[in-house]
C-alpha cells in the first residue's frame, strides 16, 4: 500500500464518521435541486431558474469540500435566501476526479469548466451573463474566470477569497513545503486525497482549524441553534474531495508562490490574465483577523481590479460556525446583515426590476 492508498483509506473513514453524524440528525438539510449539466469533474445544480429579467446566481464553491456549505440548513442557506428574493440559483458541485486525476488543471477549473456552466445556464434562462459568487479557492477561480470572460459576468461577489499572495510567504512555505505533500507521489496524473489537503491547510493555519473549532464549540454550547450549526459544519468538514495533483501544483506555484495573476503574468489556455481585466461590478467580503485569507490577500485584488463599481464588506465573525472561514456562509450576522446587503446590491445591478415570487 502506497501513501496515497493509505490517505484514501482515511478519506473513507472520515466519510463513515460523517454518515454516523447524519444518522444522529446532524447532516445538512439541503434545498431540493436537480442536475442540469455535467462534465468530468463537475455537476451543475439548479435550485430554481428564477426570472429571465434578472441574471441568475452561479455559485462557485471551493473544490476541496462539498458544495452544500452554501445550503447547510433552511435557516443557514445562501441558496434559500437568494431564491426567496427571486433569483435563479445554480451551484457548481465539484465532483471527485478519476483516481488517476487526469490532466485537469488551473486553466480548466477557472476557464472552460465554469464556462460550460454559464453556457448551460444560458440555455435554460436565456441569460448570457451571470452573477458570479465564490468563496475561498472557489472565489479565486471565479476571479480568474471574470478576467478571462468579462463579457459573461454581470457582477462578481467574493467571500474570504485570497487572490493576492504578495504578503503571505510564510503561509505559502508551509503549504508547499509540508512533509505531507512530499509523501504523496508527484505524478501529476494522480489525485491528492482530501484528507491530505485538509491536513496541509490545517497545518498552514493551525489556529483556524485546531484551536478555533474548540473555542467555538464552548461558545456555542449555551445555544441549541448555534450548537446545531457548529456540528453541521463539523460534519461538512468530514466530506472531503480529492483534487487533481495538477490543479494543486499549479495553484501553489502560479498563484501562491509566484503571485502571477496579480503581477499580470498568469497565462491560462494561452491567454494572459491580470486583475485589471476584471471589469464587472465587484463586491468583496474580508475578515480583518483572518489567518486563512489575511486582509492583504483580499484587499490587494479588490484595489487592483478594473471594476468601476466596487463594494467592500468587513465581516468580524460569528459564534456557532465551527470554522470562521465559512462564517460568511453560515453565521448569524452573515445571514442577518451581510446577505441581505449582497442580494440588494445584486438586485440594483439587474437590468430590470426583479419579479419576486
Amino acid at each position: 500500500m502506497n501513501t496515497s492508498d493509505w490517505f484514501e483509506g482515511i478519506d473513507r473513514l472520515r466519510q463513515r464518521q460523517g454518515n454516523a453524524m447524519d444518522r444522529l440528525g446532524l447532516g445538512a438539510r439541503v434545498t431540493p435541486s436537480h442536475v442540469v449539466a455535467s462534465a468530468p469533474g463537475l455537476r451543475l445544480r439548479c435550485y430554481g431558474a428564477g426570472t429571465a429579467h434578472c441574471p441568475p446566481l452561479l455559485i462557485v464553491p471551493a473544490p476541496i469540500k462539498r458544495w452544500y456549505i452554501w445550503d447547510l440548513s433552511p435557516e443557514r442557506s445562501v441558496v434559500r435566501k437568494a431564491l426567496a428574493q427571486g433569483f435563479g440559483v445554480y451551484v457548481i458541485e465539484w465532483s471527485a476526479p478519476p483516481r488517476t486525476g487526469g490532466t485537469l488543471g488551473l486553466a480548466d477549473y477557472s476557464g472552460p469548466m465554469i464556462d460550460a456552466c454559464v453556457d448551460a445556464i444560458a440555455r435554460i434562462s436565456a441569460c448570457r451573463r451571470v452573477f458570479l459568487c465564490g468563496h475561498s479557492l472557489g472565489g479565486i477561480l471565479a476571479a480568474l474566470y471574470s478576467a478571462w470572460r468579462p463579457e459573461r459576468v454581470a457582477a462578481l461577489a467574493l467571500f474570504e477569497a485570497p487572490v493576492n499572495f504578495n504578503s503571505t510567504a510564510p503561509v505559502v512555505r508551509r503549504i508547499a513545503g509540508t512533509a505531507l505533500l512530499a509523501s504523496v507521489p508527484r505524478d501529476r496524473s494522480r489525485r491528492i486525497p482530501g484528507s491530505v489537503l485538509s491536513a496541509i491547510f490545517a497545518n498552514a493555519a493551525p489556529g483556524a482549524f485546531y484551536a478555533g473549532p474548540g473555542i467555538d464549540f464552548l461558545a456555542s454550547a449555551v445555544s441549541p441553534n448555534h450548537l446545531a450549526t457548529h456540528l453541521r459544519v463539523q460534519r461538512w468538514a468530514l466530506d472531503e474531495l480529492p483534487m487533481p495533483r495538477l490543479l494543486f501544483d499549479e495553484a501553489v506555484a502560479l498563484l501562491f508562490a509566484q503571485n502571477s495573476f496579480m503581477r499580470g503574468e498568469l497565462v491560462l489556455g494561452g491567454v494572459r490574465l491580470a486583475p485589471h481585466q476584471v471589469t464587472a461590478p465587484l463586491l468583496t467580503l474580508y475578515r480583518p483577523f483572518s489567518s486563512l485569507a489575511p486582509p492583504d490577500t483580499v484587499l490587494g485584488f479588490h484595489g487592483a481590479a478594473g471594476s468601476a463599481h466596487k463594494v467592500l464588506l468587513p465581516y468580524l465573525g460569528d459564534v456557532g460556525v465551527a470554522l470562521q472561514h465559512v462564517g460568511p456562509l453560515v453565521g448569524d450576522s452573515a445571514h442577518l446583515v451581510v446577505w441581505p446587503r449582497v442580494l440588494d446590491w445584486l438586485a440594483q445591478l439587474s437590468p430590470v426590476p426583479r419579479l419576486v415570487h
